[in-house]
Order: C-alpha cells, then sequence, then structure tokens
C-alpha cells in the first residue's frame, strides 16, 4: 500500500465516522491538520481538500 493509498483509507475512516455522527460537522483543517502530522509526504492543504472531495462525494457537511 502506498502512502497516498493509506491516507486515504485514514481520510475514508474519518468520513466513515463523521457520517455516523451526522448531523455532527467536522472541522477538516484540524482533521487535515491531525492527519498531516502522520503523512508528512503531503500538505495540510492537499489533505484537506483531498477530504473536502470524500465529504463532498458522501453528501457530508463539514464546517470551515
Amino acid at each position: 500500500m502506498t502512502d497516498d493509498d493509506e491516507l486515504f483509507a485514514e481520510i475514508s475512516a474519518v468520513a466513515d465516522k463523521a457520517a455516523n455522527d451526522a448531523p455532527h460537522q467536522y472541522d477538516l483543517k484540524a482533521v487535515a491538520t491531525t492527519l498531516a502530522q502522520r503523512f508528512k509526504h503531503r500538505s495540510v492543504d492537499e489533505i484537506e481538500t483531498q477530504a473536502k472531495a470524500v465529504w463532498q462525494a458522501r453528501g457530508l457537511f463539514w464546517r470551515d
């Protein structure tokens, strides 16, 4: 599994939790900041952008 595959799996796991916590909205900047500590090959902004794409695809909401 590549680093990006592992990162995407982590984002998906958080999105799964968010779907179960609805209507609670997640702070994706905070999620990205946390994941960036482990996945140093991507910036916080790159991770946040990917997380937003996953949230949109799943019809989830987040707070800015």
